[in-house]
């Protein structure tokens, strides 16, 4: 039982620093996907596979994609559309600078990876 409601997490609330990165700024969306990342991780979030298995090796991008997909999915059931298709948007996003990121790194010489 909970106590207090200001104890629970809120999907708003633990996205906050995503969801307020301006746009075109991908080193700020970098920081701010290793601070929602580490907030799962400090709450004892558990991240599943596929097969609801908990994962191995997530990344911090696999781990706020998902908690994004399951935000979607609550806002859908709500029938907030027009917030979930903004969601969908920012999720794309992060799917368009770890593309980019690859394409950098892999033109990169092996020892100077970051």
């Amino acid at each position: 039982m909970i106590e207090h409601a200001d104890d629970r997490l809120s999907f708003p609330t633990i996205l906050e620093p995503v969801l307020t990165v301006p746009d075109g700024d991908d080193a700020a969306l970098d920081t701010a996907i290793n601070e929602v990342a580490g907030a799962l991780a400090d709450s004892g979030t558990l991240i599943l596979d596929s097969y609801g298995r908990p994962a191995r090796g997530a990344t911090d991008e696999e781990a706020v994609l998902g908690l994004l997909d399951t935000y979607v999915r609550v806002l859908l059931h709500l029938g907030e559309v027009e917030e979930a298709s903004e969601m969908g948007d920012l999720i794309d996003r992060i799917h368009a600078v770890n593309r980019r990121r690859k394409r950098r790194d892999a033109g990169r010489p092996a020892g100077s990876r970051r």
